[in-house]
């Protein structure tokens, strides 16, 4: 029987065992995030410490990111994750335990954050790497897509059983759901055995770097993109981080249930962009990018001009469908442009400067918060982030990538 196109990867049992652990993992990592904001409104945070938490852990990540690159075209890609997995599982597993013995204090998820951040740093580099080694070229769009359909099935059911488990039984036990998720995906990883990946020739690390932010540079589409990204991420995680929280507490009067349904509805549309883009080639690769992330601002910016339900639940999903959309067709041109013996440090490059003002963007919109309001900050978050991609189709090596 012939599988849909976006289905194919799956025939292929390396690429199936990561992509079954990951799928668990992500499922625990959308309970975690649940959990998260309210544990620490919970100890009694303020949003600048709802926000600090969040720069923490970016903060973290920009630190690392393009060391945790030129680490992962030195060693086995396979390694890497499962390093990350364990070691973020026995982290998770101590705020549980810490969590249910009543001893747990908002530092201790700081530290937890700052490690999250450094092991994404890893991970996030080693993910986009690994895929091209576990599927043939002629499917490599559908393996970035089918990979996007792990993230988005774990964001459809995680953000509901969490909000389930933090309103019913409290984030400690939210936190030693995540922490076995990280066992289980650590398992179906070790039982992979994807072909041996000759090394790239010994160098200094910084030359490495050096050679991945050089050819960045070389890519007038690439290097822009990340730029853009910079300033556009930060006008969309900022008010997510900080300011839906507290929309949901204090504006929709509703709890974590509701703020978990939320995270649903954008799984649910990521779902839709994973199906679609996976199932039908794109042409005007950038065009189509570029008008992804534009409906993106624009949905943020509508959970404040209307705030209120239904609609919100609406505009999660157009956040959803539009964010995978951009998501799958940029990895697949990194994946199709970028030599592949390069394409973790160049993935790390990208990912540094997409988060690079993450950091100070839930400390930013906290203060905006205290100023407008939740939604306030979702109308200017979403705006700038709309606005800027609308720029970027002024710019000819970007209208004309496929």
């Amino acid at each position: 029987m012939r599988l849909p196109r976006v289905l194919e990867p799956l025939r292929h049992r390396d690429f199936r065992l990561l992509w079954t652990g990951q799928t668990i993992s992500r499922f625990g990592n959308f309970i975690y995030f649940v959990a998260l904001p309210f544990q620490i409104l919970a100890l009694g945070g303020s949003p600048v410490q709802l926000g600090l938490s969040a720069a923490i852990s970016t903060g973290t990540m920009v630190t690392f990111l393009l060391l945790g690159g030129a680490i992962v075209d030195r060693l086995p890609r396979r390694r890497i994750i499962l390093a990350s997995d364990f070691a973020s599982g026995c982290v998770v597993a101590a705020i549980s335990v810490l969590g249910l013995s009543g001893a747990l204090r908002i530092e201790h998820l700081y530290v937890a954050s700052a490690f999250y951040g450094m092991t994404a740093a890893f991970f996030q580099p080693a993910m986009t790497a690994i895929i091209p080694e576990l599927v043939p070229a002629q499917v490599l769009q559908s393996g970035n897509a089918i990979n996007g359909l792990s993230f988005q099935s774990a964001r459809v059911a995680g953000p509901v059983v969490g909000g389930l488990i933090v309103a019913g039984a409290g984030p400690p036990v939210a936190f030693a759901m995540d922490a076995a998720t990280y066992f289980v995906s650590f398992i179906a990883l070790w039982l992979a055995r994807p072909p041996l990946r000759e090394p790239g020739p010994a160098a200094p690390f910084l030359q490495q770097v050096r050679a991945g932010i050089a050819f960045t540079f070389s890519l007038p589409w690439l290097w822009i993109t990340i730029a853009i990204f910079a300033f556009a991420n930060l006008g969309i995680a900022g008010p997510t981080i900080v300011a839906l929280p507290l929309l949901v507490r204090d504006v929709l009067h509703a709890d974590a249930r509701v703020y978990g349904a939320i995270g649903t509805a954008v799984g649910a549309g990521q779902i839709c962009g994973t199906f679609l883009s996976g199932q039908f080639p794109v042409r005007r690769t950038g065009l189509v990018m570029y008008v992804w992330a534009i409906l993106a601002g624009v949905a943020v910016a509508a959970y404040g001009l209307v705030a209120a339900l239904p609609d919100i639940f609406f505009f999660a999903f157009a956040q959803g469908l539009s964010f995978v959309g951009f998501g799958i067709l940029w990895d697949t041109l990194l994946q199709r442009h970028v030599p592949r013996e390069m394409l973790g440090r160049v993935s790390s490059v990208d990912g540094f400067g997409s988060i690079l003002l993450l950091p100070i963007g839930p400390l930013i919109f906290a203060a905006v918060v205290e100023r407008v309001g939740p939604e306030g900050a979702f109308v200017i978050g979403g705006g700038l982030s709309a606005a800027l991609c609308f720029a970027a189709l002024a710019v000819r090596s970007i209208r004309d990538l496929e």
